[in-house]
Formats: C-alpha cells, structure tokens, sequence
C-alpha cells in the first residue's frame, strides 16, 4: 500500500513537470513566431511593428492575412526603433530595416499601392503569358520573399494592360507551375485585391 501511494504521488510529481516543460517549450515557440503589435497611429497611417521578422514565406502570408483586417494607410515595420514621433509626425531613421507600406483608399481595403522597400534589389526575369483579362508571370523561384513580391507589384504597377478593362489579373507563379501570389484589379486599375496562396 506505501509502494502504491508513493508511486502515485511519484507519477503526479512526472506529470506536473512535463507539464511545465511542454508550456515552456510552446512559449518559446510562441515567442519566436511572427506577431504584429500596434505602435502608433498618425495623421494619416497606422504603424504596426512586426516581431521575429524573416524574409519568408511565412512571415509574408501572416503580414498580408493580417492587413485584410485592417482599413486605410497602414505601415508595417520590422524594427520599432526605425521611426520616431514628433507631434504624429513620422520620422525615419537613415538606416532602416525592412518595411511594408500599404496605401488604400481612405478608411477602405481597397490597394492603392503596395511597397516593400528593398534593403538589396535583386531583379526577377519574368515570362509573361497573357490570356483574356490575365497576365501570368513565371519566374525562377522557389517560395515568397520580400524581392519576389515586391518585383511582382513593380511589375504590375507599371504595366498598362490593367487599365484597359473594367478587372484584370496578374498570377505569379513559382518554376513549379505553383501559384504563389495573385492580383486582382479592379475599376480599370484603380485599385487592387491580393491574395497569397
């Protein structure tokens, strides 16, 4: 009966500290994966910090899922200490890192423009297959980064054929045939919808 009781009070004491490691061990993980928190509103924009940022696919679906909830001008940084505020006035700082800057209509989801501002451009060959309303850009890569999209917005920015239909849409696709990436334009280029995949 003594045996029984301390094995039981044995087993409880295992479990409780399993438990306690588990919880630390998902803290951890937890703590090292991207969260967007809110910094400072101005004028005009809303400034997000993005923490634990890495330039991958992961963290560019969680930034672009997130701003789906989010209306008007909304700068997102991956460095809290890249700006300051004086008065609601933002002020860069010379050496920043990473950001993403989304421009909308007021008070709407509508895309105006979209920019992520290169620490080092790297230009993507894209071949270009059109089809009615659609452009399909192919390049060599594998998965989303931050030179990837911000080649593909370039690309599409500048190109005239969205102006001439009420929608059009622009596919970037992965050398895997995977697409990766779509933009849907809307009002003869007005503005824009994005979805990652």
């Amino acid at each position: 009966m003594k045996k029984l009781k301390l094995f039981i009070l044995f087993s409880l004491c295992f479990l409780f500290l399993l438990n306690c490691s588990n919880n630390n061990t998902n803290f951890s993980n937890n703590k090292q994966s991207p969260k967007i928190y809110h910094l400072q509103d101005t004028y005009n924009s809303k400034f997000y910090v993005l923490n634990n940022y890495k330039d991958n696919e992961e963290c560019i679906k969680y930034i672009f899922n997130f701003i789906k909830k989010e209306k008007g001008w909304i700068i997102i940084l991956t460095n809290k200490y890249d700006v300051h505020f004086d008065d609601g006035i933002p002020f860069y700082e010379e050496k920043i890192k990473q950001r993403f800057s989304f421009f909308r209509a007021r008070e709407s989801q509508k895309e105006k423009g979209i920019k992520v501002n290169f620490l080092k451009k790297i230009p993507l060959s894209f071949s270009v297959e059109e089809k009615e309303n659609q452009k399909q850009l192919k390049a060599a890569f594998n998965t989303l980064t931050v030179n990837t999209v911000q080649n593909f917005l370039d690309y599409a920015e500048k190109d005239q054929a969205k102006k001439q239909t009420e929608t059009y849409t622009y596919l970037l696709i992965n050398k895997n045939n995977q697409q990766k990436m779509k933009l849907n334009y809307h009002e003869y280029g007005d503005w824009f919808e994005v979805e990652i995949f």
